[in-house]
Formats: structure tokens, C-alpha cells, sequence
């Protein structure tokens, strides 16, 4: 009798086994089908600025020193709006408005003196249609996407109050300033 009761526990340890490995083929399939590779940016000074730098290598790479602003004119749904990115050697201020939604914000990318706590995650995405920098905060989210024709930032604040806008650009009409800081 006890051999039966162990066979029988074996055979459910098993298949609950067996049913287990199903559900994370299943799972990796998934993550497979999307074709998407999420790399964590670590928590670190530096570590994110660096990442947008890489995502705007070739536009950052013309400033001499490599600070300065770029200016960037696009769309938010049918109507116009602007953004402009200030760059230095240590962080990047981002400022995007659009004026007809009367929504504006402007926050740092990355800052050597910011605080990590309000951080939940930030990670690099590569996907077939672009990589995109995604910074997920307790109150406030954003995503900037290049594919390096095109560049969209999304941002989404937890405050109803707050209006969070979204853009679209072309890469293709910037302007650059060179040495110009926030």
C-alpha cells in the first residue's frame, strides 16, 4: 500500500513537472514571437545618458564638444509640437511642449546628482522597427524611439492633472547648437 501511495506521488510530481515545462515553453514563445531584446540599464550615474548618446550618436557626434541642444519640430496627433534636447558630458535635459494642448515637460534623462529611489526600472528594447529607451518612475513614464529616420517620445505621468505629451520627428529636420546648455 505505502509503495502504491509513492508511485502514485511520483507519477503526480511528474506531471505537474511535465505541465509546468509546458507553461514556460509556452511563455518563451511568446517572448520569441515578438522578436524584442530587453536589456536592464542598470541604476547607475551615467549608465542611461551613455544609452541615449548611443541612440543619438550621430547627431550629438557634431558637436564639437559634445554639448549642446537639438531642436526638434514634429507632430502630436494632427497638431505641431517641439522638443529639444540640451546635452553635456554627464546628462541630457529634455523639454517637449505642445502648445495648442497647452502640455508641457521637461525633466533630465539621466543627472549625476539625481536620486535612484523614484526609479522602478529602465531598460533598453530592441525590436525590429527600433530601439527604445523606456524609464518607468512612480509617477511619471517615458520611451524615446528612434529608428534612426524617425524619433518618437512618449511620456505618461500618473497625475490626471498633468498632461503628458507625445511626439513624433523626423530626424532629417533637426536644428543643432552647439554649446548651448539648459
Amino acid at each position: 500500500m505505502a509503495a502504491d501511495a509513492t508511485r502514485c506521488r511520483q507519477f503526480f510530481v511528474q506531471k505537474l513537472a511535465g505541465s509546468f515545462f509546458t507553461l514556460i515553453s509556452i511563455g518563451s514563445l511568446t517572448v520569441n514571437a515578438n522578436a524584442d531584446t530587453v536589456v536592464n540599464i542598470p541604476r547607475e550615474n551615467g549608465a542611461l545618458h551613455q544609452e541615449f548618446k548611443n541612440l543619438l550618436h550621430e547627431q550629438i557626434s557634431q558637436f564639437g564638444n559634445n554639448i549642446g541642444r537639438i531642436e526638434l519640430t514634429g507632430t502630436s496627433g494632427s497638431k505641431k509640437c517641439f522638443a529639444n534636447f540640451y546635452t553635456n558630458e554627464e546628462s541630457t535635459f529634455l523639454t517637449i511642449d505642445v502648445p495648442s494642448n497647452k502640455s508641457y515637460k521637461e525633466f533630465y534623462i539621466d543627472h549625476p546628482t539625481q536620486s535612484f529611489k523614484p526609479i522602478l526600472f529602465q531598460k533598453l528594447i530592441l525590436s525590429d522597427d527600433g530601439i527604445e529607451i523606456k524609464v518607468v518612475k512612480r509617477r511619471f513614464t517615458f520611451s524615446i524611439k528612434s529608428n534612426g529616420q524617425t524619433l518618437a517620445i512618449n511620456t505618461k505621468s500618473k497625475s490626471k492633472k498633468d498632461k503628458s505629451p507625445s511626439c513624433n520627428f523626423e530626424l532629417s529636420d533637426i536644428n543643432l547648437y552647439e554649446g548651448e546648455t539648459e
